[in-house]
């Protein structure tokens, strides 16, 4: 009986089928030079594996909010965003009031509450995938304490009306500005309103810029705020391997990250004009480092392109985006394999 809730539970599915060309789970597709290996390699050697890592992630603390141009007091540190985002619903408000978030958008917001069984009320987007004020007033008379939005949104890729975002936070509504994907977009951040607001905080990650394996999020938030947060973050959760190799990659290799990250915006407009001309697709407008697509036919598609090598994530079942497949921007030549490859299907099949 201690596990029937849990038994209730959907756990988070990610595409895990092994092939040759992986453009499934919105990573950047470019490992890391050798000679900054080498140099994290040097820096790894020296940890104390016996001892506790620093609690307080002093020294990654000054690099990050040096580069988002924050005060150190203004950051909460997570193992990934997903932690962050778990951390928001296991702390924020009133645990007997519901969350918000709008649909279709990043399952870890339905996994995170269902796991401590908070109550839920998903709004609709509209069909171009962005928010209607009408949905999000219906959302506020539930009485919910927190609404989340990432903004671009994964797994439509557009950016949402900043005005309506701004207009939840005048709510008296706890507002999470999810901005994974924000590196790749070319809209304005919430970082700055999140630094003189009570109930808006910003997210950002290093798993979508190379670093997806230290699992690595910051919550960035007004000085109050992330002290009242932070309160409730488990004590040594950034470990000392994460520690260490972030604070070389972002000292050392931070050029390198941003031109990898300029190297996905050019290879993604490249891909959104080659699917363009694909009359059976419909592209949608992408601020994100992935592409979703609308096709004939989304679980046959997904399937023949495995059967050639080629892993995108299938988002067929999730409501609204029936036959959609979501494509990571990959390297040059995987792009060039996923599209020859969609073409073949489309021809063989339609």
């Amino acid at each position: 009986m201690f596990l029937n809730r849990l038994k209730k539970l959907k756990s988070y599915k990610t595409e895990t089928t092994p092939c040759k060309v992986k453009l499934s789970s919105n990573e950047l597709p470019f490992d890391l030079p050798e000679d900054l290996k080498e140099k994290i390699s040097k820096e790894i050697r020296k940890i104390p594996f016996q001892r506790y890592p620093d609690p307080n992630i002093t020294e990654l603390r000054e690099i990050l909010a040096d580069i988002y141009g924050v005060n150190e007091n203004n950051l909460v540190f997570g193992n990934g965003s997903d932690e962050l985002i778990q951390l928001l619903i296991n702390t924020i408000g009133d645990l007997k009031k519901p969350i918000a978030y709008p649909i279709p958008t990043f399952p870890m917001y339905q996994v995170s509450a269902d796991t401590i069984g908070r109550d839920k009320v998903e709004f609709r987007l509209n069909e171009n995938f962005d928010l209607v004020k009408g949905e999000i007033d219906k959302a506020l008379e539930r009485n919910v304490d927190i609404i989340f939005y990432a903004s671009p949104n994964n797994p439509t890729g557009n950016s949402f009306n900043s005005d309506l975002i701004r207009y939840t936070v005048d709510q008296n509504v706890f507002v999470v500005v999810d901005e994974a994907y924000i590196d790749f977009s070319d809209k304005k951040s919430f970082l700055n309103e999140a630094l003189n607001e009570d109930n808006l905080v910003v997210l950002r990650t290093m798993s979508k810029i190379g670093l997806a394996s230290i699992r690595l999020g910051v919550l960035i938030a007004r000085e109050d705020i992330a002290m009242e947060i932070n309160k409730g973050r488990l004590p040594f959760n950034i470990t000392y391997p994460t520690q260490v190799i972030a604070k070389v990659v972002l000292t050392e290799g931070l050029d390198i990250i941003r031109e990898n990250i300029n190297r996905i915006k050019i290879e993604r407009d490249k891909l959104i004009n080659e699917l363009s001309k694909i009359n059976e697709i419909k592209v949608y407008p992408s601020d994100a480092n992935f592409i979703l697509i609308k096709t004939p036919n989304g679980d046959l598609i997904h399937r023949k392109l495995i059967e050639k090598g080629v892993l995108v994530r299938n988002m067929s079942h999730i409501p609204y985006m029936e036959n959609c497949l979501r494509v990571s921007i990959g390297k040059p030549e995987e792009n060039e394999i996923f599209i020859e490859s969609l073409r073949e299907v489309i021809k063989e099949n339609f």
